[in-house]
């Protein structure tokens, strides 16, 4: 993997998770009834055979380009399906005329963990896009039970926008608890929890201007989770690390955890590279390594969130590898004085 430079913007690809039941495709519908969803383009995903939300979305425009994964899952049938729909998608536009798209949203099954669907798109190198998360939370059901946690969790702590849904049904009590369960699983996410479902839309999928640098705040922010089954670490290292080794260290993490894994993201000082390296992975799935800019000041580290995972098994992890290469894990899941 080769450190890159930051690219330009372009267009975004939207991947909208959440929980069966939570409001996805209302969501969607209201968005893209909105005169500014004009360039967009759907891809809609469901577990069983009748694709419901399909029918759902495409009857409220005719126009609407859009095309359905039929087939399950889309975490469990990727392959060469998800690549199959962006390529329908982008050639019946390119036949149209009508200029590219500025955003894709793919709609997923409430069953579908993000990382999977991410390895997949990381795949896709006939268009170039930005990658957004936007995650669902059902104001009047925002809890979960242990069968549906790790599920729930990925999507959660994933999302760069957790959207409270159902408000019109809800007590202002309800609404704070809910955002109070989004800020636990992911603070440093933009919680929107806005009673009209039109302007709730618009902000869900505004567009974005890229991601800014990490600072030390959002260490902070991202330490404040408390949920008993997730642990949030700091990984620090007292130097610059080789970027082979640092790379190494990632895969064998992503192994090790598997599936608990979801989240890693920080700066980090890497031997030969002026500007610090910003690492952000969801899943076991890692975007390309980014240089920041020489503002990207402040405390160097990764923050790792993983479920069912404690201290001392992060701290036996690292013990295999050199004193050079091999960071200072300490737990952080508790917020900073």
């Amino acid at each position: 993997m080769t450190v890159i430079a930051a690219r330009e913007p372009v267009p975004e690809f939207i991947l909208l998770t959440g929980s069966l039941g939570s409001g996805k495709t209302t969501l969607l519908c209201d968005y893209l009834s909105l005169p500014e969803s004009a360039d967009t383009g759907v891809i809609v995903n469901e577990a069983g055979e009748i694709n419901v939300d399909g029918a759902i979305v495409s009857s409220g425009r005719r126009d609407l380009p859009m095309t359905l994964l039929g087939n399950g899952c889309v975490c469990c049938s990727l392959g060469d399906d998800l690549h199959a729909a962006i390529d329908e998608l982008l050639a019946v536009r390119r036949i149209s005329g009508a200029g590219g798209f500025l955003r894709i949203i793919l709609e997923t099954s409430g069953l579908a963990m993000p990382g999977p669907i991410l390895r997949s798109l990381m795949r896709y190198d006939r268009a170039e896009y930005r990658l957004r998360i936007v995650s669902t939370l059902d104001v009047l059901d925002p809890m979960t039970d242990d069968a549906m946690f790790p599920v729930r969790s990925a999507q959660l702590t994933a999302a760069r926008s957790i959207v409270v849904t159902k408000l019109d049904r809800a007590q202002a009590d309800q609404i704070g608890a809910t955002e109070l369960v989004a800020k636990r699983f992911n603070p440093a996410a933009t919680r929107i929890a806005v009673v009209d479902r039109q302007a709730r839309a618009r902000a869900a999928f505004a567009p974005t201007q890229g991601e800014a640098p990490a600072t030390p705040s959002q260490f902070q922010a991202i330490a404040a989770t408390d949920h008993s089954r997730l642990g949030v670490f700091l990984a620090e290292w007292p130097a610059a690390v080789p970027w082979a080794d640092l790379r190494d260290w990632l895969e064998d993490l992503a192994g090790f955890c598997g599936d608990r894994l979801l989240r890693v993201k920080g700066l980090v000082s890497v031997v030969g590279v002026s500007q610090s390296v910003l690492i952000d992975g969801v899943g076991t799935t890692f975007a390309e390594p980014r240089r920041m800019g020489p503002d990207s000041s402040g405390r160097r580290g990764l923050v790792i969130i993983a479920r069912d995972v404690d201290l001392a098994e992060l701290t036996a992890f690292s013990a295999d590898y050199s004193a050079d290469v091999r960071p200072a894990v300490k737990n952080s899941s508790k917020r900073a004085a």
